[in-house]
């Protein structure tokens, strides 16, 4: 019977004073998570967590292609004011004093607008922005490009953290001249948080300033240094662009050049910063990550139409040159555009993915066909994949699936408070299908990374539950699946035992998947192996069910063991809805 707990209610019964003082911490836990699981489900359940017995067989099933590594996609990261970035203004608009008049006059350039200012107060006032939180001890640059229109153009920048002292403020001046200079004024942090950030002039005096940005000096190319390092400790296989359901008609031609004379981006997060994010930004962004760039080209198919694309051949020439951009090496006339674009060096994109239009399951197998062809004609060192060959889809079993249509109809917060973990489930169930099936390799998933971050002020706390499953896959990636003994692990089951040989000599990976709410203790028998395991390092990541609901997202728990494998027998204590990564090491 698959029990499913009910998603419209969770709420927890207090037990009396004499029953607290009476009972242990361990007991009090375990009586309240039984109580909240028969509320919710409606049900009586007896007896204790089922004992199960597995044994690891000698053998691979099969060979794979290559160790199962799964990765993200991405948008159009337009802007510099993307939550990836590493800017830390909160947006274009500043706030004008009582007293100051600011405008904005025409764009310099697609990338920069000016802002007149003009005090007219007797007292020294200017423009204010709140900054986003800023990091202790970390300098913070403000660059800025500014004149003098009228007065004696001398300025003042403070920063002031919010909520603090006025004496934990800091002041900087400088002068500008008639001409257009460029400025740069550094400051450090001494407290972790947000900051008021002011630009005063004396009275009666007129600037304009233009190019204004606030950015930590650990910022790799525009990015935010530790959203960074969180996607690397995830250790992300690929990473897919554009992302499918943000694809409209996307033209390469648009992303590519001085940015200019780019064409604004479909959708474009900021008017004046048109299609900032293009082809050579992809993959620089993809390198900085440790990610492989996958570009997904949009397959033209007869009978459509488009004013940029009047018929499929055009479509295979656009695809084509694509290739050629990224890949070209000498005289060939793209080439030469690419190094005319700043990249002397061949941008090295392999893979490469076909999707339909409209989000439709893939193109068709002749349209499939003839991009191909012409794309590996181009360059044949590379891999083009069609639309779900190389995408992980997320699986749930029935008691999982029972659960997400219930989310589907409940109130917003329910949604957001269950969704995530039980979606991760769906994830961690499909990569059990893909070991068990040897279908390995880099995979991208449907997530972007601001799906698996969260927007903390360290890196060690940024990833998400789904983003801490994913650097369990990654850390160890499967590569030979062996066999079970003594567990069903049918597609349909809510327990599931999948082991296979790591890429790393000696290393066994075992993967229990628990998506029922009942703890299960399954003994993983390593005899039949006749290897000589030392060590095994277990981590599990399973939600506390029986936790009050006084935050935003159901808690996740990431719980390791280490043991001794001396005796040939590894005990898993499978939490409920949970799944446990077992390492064996020789």
């Amino acid at each position: 019977m698959i029990v499913v707990p009910c998603a419209e209610t969770h709420s927890v019964p207090t037990l009396s004073r004499k029953q607290v003082l009476s009972s242990n911490l361990r007991l009090r836990r375990r009586l309240v998570k039984i109580t909240v699981l028969l509320c919710c489900a409606g049900v009586v359940a007896t007896g204790s967590a089922a004992e199960w017995s597995v044994r690891v067989l000698p053998g691979p099933v099969a060979t794979n292609v290559a160790p199962l590594r799964l990765g993200l996609q991405v948008g159009f990261l337009d802007g510099r004011f993307h939550p990836l970035r590493a800017e830390c203004l909160t947006g274009l608009d500043w706030g004008a004093e009582t007293g100051v008049t600011l405008e904005t006059l025409a764009a310099t350039s697609p990338t920069n607008r000016t802002m007149r200012v003009t005090n007219g107060d007797a007292a020294r006032l200017g423009i204010t922005q709140i900054t986003r939180t800023l990091r202790s001890g970390v300098g913070h640059t403000l660059r800025l490009q500014g004149r003098r229109v009228a007065g004696k153009g001398r300025v003042w920048v403070t920063f002031q953290p919010m909520g603090g002292n006025p004496e934990d403020g800091v002041t900087e001046r400088f002068s500008l001249r008639d001409e257009w200079r460029s400025r740069e004024v550094h400051v450090v942090p001494q407290h972790e948080t947000a900051y008021r950030c002011q630009l005063a002039i004396e009275p009666g005096s007129v600037i304009e300033l233009s190019a204004l940005s606030l950015v930590p000096d650990d910022a790799e190319d525009g990015w935010d240094h530790e959203t960074l390092e969180a996607l690397r400790g995830m250790s992300p296989s690929v990473i897919g662009w554009p992302a499918a359901k943000e694809l409209g008609t996307y033209v390469w031609y648009d992303g590519v050049g001085p940015q200019a004379v780019r064409r604004p981006a479909v959708p474009s997060a900021v008017p004046e910063e048109a299609h900032a994010f293009g082809t050579a930004e992809f993959v620089t962004f993809c390198r900085l990550t440790g990610a492989e760039p996958t570009l997904r080209v949009e397959v033209f198919e007869p009978g459509m139409t488009d004013e940029r694309v009047p018929d499929q051949a055009a479509g295979v020439r656009m695809a084509t040159e694509w290739v050629a951009y990224c890949n070209a090496t000498g005289n060939h006339p793209l080439a030469l555009l690419r190094q005319r674009h700043g990249h002397p060096e061949p941008l090295r994109v392999m893979r490469w993915e076909l999707i339909a239009r409209g989000g439709a399951d893939g193109p068709s197998a002749a349209s499939a066909a003839a991009y191909t062809a012409a794309m590996c004609a181009e360059d044949p060192a590379i891999c083009v994949t069609v639309s779900g060959d190389a995408t992980l889809t997320p699986r749930s079993d029935p008691y999982v699936s029972e659960i997400l249509r219930r989310l589907a109809a409940a109130p917003p917060d329910e949604r957001v408070y269950y969704a995530e973990w039980y979606n991760a489930l769906g994830l961690a169930c499909a990569v059990l299908d893909r070991v068990e099936q040897g279908r390995c390799g880099p995979l991208a998933t449907p997530l972007q990374p601001e799906q698996v971050l969260y927007r903390a002020s360290r890196a060690r706390n940024m990833l998400t539950d789904t983003g801490v499953l994913l650097a369990l896959i990654n850390r160890y990636p499967a590569d030979r699946p062996v066999l079970i003994e003594g567990m069903p692990n049918t597609p349909d089951s809510s327990l599931r035992v999948q082991a296979a040989w790591s890429t790393e000599a000696g290393q066994l990976i075992v993967f229990v998947y628990n998506a029922a709410p009942e703890a299960h203790t399954v003994r993983i028998g390593l005899a039949p192996l006749k290897r000589r395991f030392v060590l095994y390092v277990s981590d599990q990541l399973a939600p506390d069910l029986a936790a009050r609901r006084d935050t935003q997202a159901m808690p996740v728990t990431h719980t390791q063991k280490v043991g001794s494998a001396l005796s040939q027998t590894v005990v898993c204590e499978a939490a409920p809805c949970s799944i446990t990564r077992v390492l064996v090491k020789e």
